[in-house]
C-alpha cells in the first residue's frame, strides 16, 4: 500500500477497454480512446478528450458513462445504452448537458445538481455517474464520488476532522455499504467536495505538485484499496501541519 499522498496518486489505476462496450458499433468513431493503463496521466488525457468534445459530440458523454461504470460490466453496457436512448428519445443535446453541468459547477446546490442529473433519465435517484461530469469539466474544484469513497469517509472522517478543525468537516454518507449513492447522500457529496478542495490546497503547499480536488479523490481511491486497509500515514501525518 502507498505510504504518502504522492505515492497514492502515482499508483492510481483505472484501466479499461472501450472494446468491451458491446454496442460500440452504434457509435462509429467513438469508444476507442486508449485507457489501457489507466494511470493519472492517461486518465487526465481522457478528461481533456471529454472537455474537447463535450459541447459538440453527444457520444463523448456516453463514453464517460461507460468509463465510470466499467468495473460492473453488465451495468456499464446496459446503462450506457439506456442513457443513449434517453438522450435521443428526448432530444437531450450535448450543449444542454454542458450548460446544466456548468450551472451546477458555478452555483452548486442540491437543486442545480438534480436538474443536471435528471437529464440522464436514470430510473433511480443515483448520483455517482452524474457527479463524474463536474469532476471532468472542473477537476480543480470537483472530485468524483462513489461507494469506495463513501466507505473511506465513513471509516476515517472523525480522525480527519480532528486533525484540522479549520478544514471543512467530512460528514457521514447515508450509504450504509449496500446499494449505491442516492440523492439523499447529496450533503455527504457536498462536504466531500469542500474537503477535497481544502486538502488539495494543503497538499499543494506541502508537496511539489499542484493538487486538484480530483487528485485528492484519486489518492483516496487508490489508498483505500479493495479491502479498505489503508496505511495510516496517508490519511493523517502529512495533513497535521
Amino acid at each position: 500500500m502507498p505510504n504518502t499522498w504522492e505515492e497514492a496518486l502515482m499508483q492510481f489505476r483505472w484501466p479499461m477497454n472501450f472494446a468491451d462496450f458491446k454496442d460500440a458499433h452504434w457509435f462509429p468513431g467513438w469508444f476507442s480512446f486508449d485507457i489501457s493503463i489507466g494511470d493519472r496521466c492517461q486518465t487526465m488525457k481522457f478528461e481533456a478528450h471529454f472537455r474537447e468534445h463535450a459541447q459538440e459530440d453527444l457520444e463523448v458523454w456516453l463514453e464517460v458513462v461507460f468509463w465510470k461504470l466499467y468495473a460492473i460490466r453488465f451495468a456499464a453496457n446496459r446503462t450506457t445504452l439506456a442513457v443513449a436512448k434517453h438522450f435521443y428519445d428526448n432530444a437531450i443535446s450535448e450543449d444542454s448537458l454542458w450548460l446544466a453541468c456548468e450551472h451546477y459547477i458555478n452555483e452548486p446546490s442540491i437543486a442545480t445538481f438534480d436538474r443536471f442529473r435528471r437529464r440522464f433519465g436514470f430510473r433511480q435517484q443515483v448520483i455517482a455517474v452524474a457527479a463524474t461530469f463536474p469532476a471532468f469539466i472542473a477537476p480543480t474544484s470537483y472530485p468524483m464520488v462513489d461507494t469506495r469513497i463513501a466507505k473511506w469517509v465513513a471509516k476515517f472522517m472523525h480522525a480527519h476532522n480532528k486533525v484540522d478543525l479549520s478544514c471543512p468537516q467530512l460528514t457521514k454518507p447515508r450509504f450504509s455499504g449496500k446499494g449505491v449513492l442516492m440523492m439523499t447522500d447529496y450533503p455527504f457529496m457536498r462536504d466531500w467536495t469542500r474537503w477535497c478542495i481544502h486538502t488539495a490546497r494543503k497538499l499543494t503547499k506541502l508537496t511539489p505538485r499542484n493538487w486538484r480536488a480530483r487528485d485528492v479523490e484519486m489518492a483516496v481511491f487508490c489508498a483505500y484499496g479493495n479491502k479498505g486497509d489503508p496505511h495510516p500515514t496517508l490519511h493523517l501525518n502529512e495533513l497535521c501541519n
